[in-house]
């Protein structure tokens, strides 16, 4: 059921529009996100009613961030030198039981997918290393699964 749900994913969602940087709040202390302000980016986005956040960090920021938080890291996925983590909302309500997929995709084209982990962590969000090695303009597609509905969209995200 997992392969069939991940592909019905994969063949979807380069279908679907992205949307434009917007900024987003974290809930965590005011002194750590101006530390950090430069090392990730976020960008949000509307799915069918739910807030759609997602963080993308290199690895290498992603560990400061995480000592600077005094949290344990996740070991990066060989490979790999990004880490983008989404968080999902309705109602201001975080969304803890969703099966989420994610499709990243190149400047040149190139496709790579993962099924994120969910984090429970303070920041409970769902999670996944991808290579992101060149510079220039990244597709990252999110197709996830609640009960029995499914909701997709994405960002454009820049590497400089």
């Amino acid at each position: 059921m997992k392969k069939l749900f991940l592909a019905i994913a994969l063949t979807t969602a380069a279908a679907f529009p992205v949307s434009a940087e917007m900024k987003h709040e974290h809930s965590m202390p005011m002194s750590k996100m101006d530390d950090m302000k430069h090392q990730m980016d976020t960008l949000e986005e509307k799915i069918d009613g739910f807030d759609v956040s997602f963080d993308i960090m290199t690895h290498k920021d992603y560990q400061k961030m995480m000592t600077a938080m005094k949290m344990d890291f996740m070991k990066p996925s060989t490979g790999t030198t990004h880490h983008i983590a989404v968080s999902i909302r309705k109602d201001n309500k975080k969304i803890e039981d969703a099966a989420v997929n994610m499709k990243v995709i190149s400047p040149d084209g190139k496709e790579e997918t993962c099924i994120l982990t969910y984090n429970p962590d303070m920041m409970s969000q769902y999670v996944g290393h991808f290579n992101m090695p060149k510079k220039g303009k990244y597709q990252a597609l999110v197709l996830f699964k609640i009960g029995e509905e499914k909701h997709q969209g994405g960002v454009y995200y820049e590497v400089k």
